[in-house]
């Protein structure tokens, strides 16, 4: 298990096929109001290569930055601002610099899921970072409408630059099934790198009806793919929504390897939410950054502009120079590893613009306001589940039996829900709209069936025993040995060992929870009184089964719990009737 990558610095390549550039007059303003700021370290230079490229992964709309996490207070405006600098830089240098993202914009903030459609805001934001190449997420592909709405509004802002190989839509005006994005994109960067694109999904099998994800092991047999292998490139850049470890990575890079077996190769991969480093041979890599904008990845390759290398045959087995770092994205560390000297200016125009389009936003869609008061900080997976400060012990014996828990019907309830629903930290302070799409983002109807206590009693149990259906991405913080010295976060170990981090941090702890959890079980009933199981619609196939196990006689007829409440909403109508106090 690898940690969750943070990478803030990665610069952009600007390349020959015409980006362009921040404007560079500054302004001094930075980060959203009230964001913290980490206290100054000692951080080490960024190596440089012939090739560097910043990457991004799996931000989830957190375009705000951590407004309650000073490690990584950072906006996208920052973000911005520290790419002009970088740019700057590789031209002074004379490197040529890529920025990518891999996919997953959508579910996991405010500032993206509180708009009337999931994006709508944040996608034009995205637009204004000069990425030279994206490949799409599967957070793009659960919901139909995203999914049309990323075919028709924004990979087309993109040209040949956002990537989906494998990933295809039903055209809904001429019913044909075409790729969202472009198969693969040839270009040159500034100081003359050619480069091979392609943008993977893993094998998704939860996608709206009006897409098709092909598996990349079949995808890199077609006649297409073959065809892009003959041109004359020095590199190969895969861009994808895939763990760099797993097969679908490792069959791409393979088949590239069997045609080119000395043509460096790099991964930029995501969807676990790590910091992780992989070496498939000594001129193939694979760099995986994180998730939620807490770390830029930093990749810098030498070796590519070997003019001996034209010929294969000269290079096989001959090693690259690369280096990794895993950023985290804080102002301090922007501008510490992007300006020439400490009294540059570092806030852009562009940069504060965008800064201020997204306070107007945040203040347009209330997500600063405060609903009430957390009394203490409540984690995900830093402590058991039975503990008091565990995140999902509060959802399971509060938040269930008060926002969800239906005390008008006829029959006690016990609600059940996996434990993946929820994604983040909750913080003691103030509670926020923001906070709800934070904690809980996604939208899933609460479903029951009435059933004898006898059955009721045993669903948690048979649920956790049965094959766990998650949404995959969700890989949490690994624990190594600790310094309480320093701040809490990152300790990668990749395939380099230790030291990739550029924070040194102190480990938070790893600790399992189980698949599902549940409210408690009514008391004081026999085997045969009647009870209400409540469950998601999102695993309501895996509750079905059950119910027939456990019960081969009877059908049980489900429905709709109560329609006044979801997963999203349930924590806010639990602050507003118990964390009532506005006056953090």
């Amino acid at each position: 298990m690898r940690f969750l990558a943070l990478l803030p610095l990665l610069a952009v390549a600007v390349a020959a096929h015409g980006h362009g550039h921040d404007d560079d007059s500054h302004i001094e303003k930075r980060s959203q109001p009230g964001a913290p700021q980490p206290n100054p370290v000692d951080l080490s230079p960024l190596t440089w290569g012939d090739v560097n490229i910043i990457h991004t992964t799996d931000t989830h709309g957190w375009l705000s930055g951590h407004t309650k996490e000073a490690s990584y207070s950072a906006d996208f405006g920052d973000f911005s601002s520290f790419l002009y600098h970088m740019r700057q830089q590789a031209v002074h240098r004379r490197k040529d610099l890529l920025v990518v993202d891999s996919g997953d914009l959508h579910d996991g903030n405010g500032l993206g899921d509180a708009s009337p459609v999931n994006g709508q805001y944040t996608r034009p934001i995205y637009q204004k970072i000069n990425y030279d190449a994206l490949a799409i997420g599967n957070h793009e592909l659960y919901v139909n409408d995203v999914a049309e709405n990323t075919y028709r509004q924004f990979a087309p802002g993109w040209g040949k630059r956002y990537l989906t190989s494998n990933v295809f839509i039903k055209d809904s005006l001429t019913n044909k099934t075409v790729p969202i994005g472009n198969l693969y994109n040839k270009f040159r960067l500034k100081f003359g790198t050619r480069v091979m694109s392609y943008g993977f999904l893993y094998n998704f099998k939860g996608a709206a009806n009006n897409t098709v994800v092909e598996p990349s092991n079949f995808t890199v047999t077609l006649p297409w793919f073959q065809k892009s292998l003959k041109e004359d490139v020095d590199m190969y850049l895969i861009v994808g929504h895939v763990p760099i470890r797993w097969a679908e990575a490792t069959a791409v890079v393979q088949a590239i390897r069997a045609a080119h077996p000395s043509k460096p190769i790099v991964v930029l991969g995501g969807h676990l939410h790590v910091r992780d480093f992989k070496v498939y041979d000594n001129r193939a890599f694979g760099l995986s950054s994180g998730r939620f904008m807490e770390t830029l990845g930093w990749l810098s390759v030498d070796g590519i502009r070997d003019r001996a290398c034209r010929v294969e045959a000269n290079c096989v087995g001959k090693n690259l120079t690369v280096t990794r770092r895993y950023l985290d994205t804080n102002v301090y560390t922007y501008k510490k590893h992007s300006l020439a000297h400490p009294k540059q200016k570092f806030d852009t125009w562009k940069g504060r613009s965008i800064t201020r389009e997204i306070f107007k936003l945040r203040k347009t869609l209330n997500l600063s306001n405060t609903i009430g008061c957390a009394p203490q900080d409540y984690y995900l997976a830093r402590y058991p589940y039975t503990d008091a400060r565990s995140l999902l012990n509060l959802v399971a014996n509060e938040v269930l039996p008060t926002a969800v828990v239906n005390a008008s019907r006829p029959y006690p309830g016990v609600v059940i829900i996996n434990s993946g629903s929820q994604r983040f930290d909750l913080f003691k302070g103030p509670f926020t709209l923001d906070d709800t799409y934070i904690v809980s983002p996604f939208h899933n109807d609460f479903v029951y069936a009435t059933v004898p206590y006898s059955i009721a009693s045993k669903m948690l149990t048979a649920l956790n025993g049965a094959p766990f259906q998650k949404r995959g991405d969700d890989t949490p913080l690994p624990a190594y040995a600790s310094n309480a010295t320093l701040t809490p976060g990152y300790v990668t170990k990749d395939d380099y060992g230790y030291g990739g981090d550029d924070w040194a941090h102190s480990s938070i702890p790893y600790v399992p929870s189980p698949n599902y959890i549940s409210s408690p079980l009514p008391t004081g009933l026999k085997d045969t009184d009647l009870v209400d199981v409540v469950w998601l619609s999102y695993f309501t196939n895996l509750v079905h089964p059950i119910l027939k196990k456990l019960d081969p006689v009877n059908s049980y007829t489900t429905g709709i719990y109560r329609s006044d409440v979801d997963t999203n909403s349930m924590l806010l109508k639990f602050v507003k009737a118990k964390w009532t106090n506005t006056s953090c």
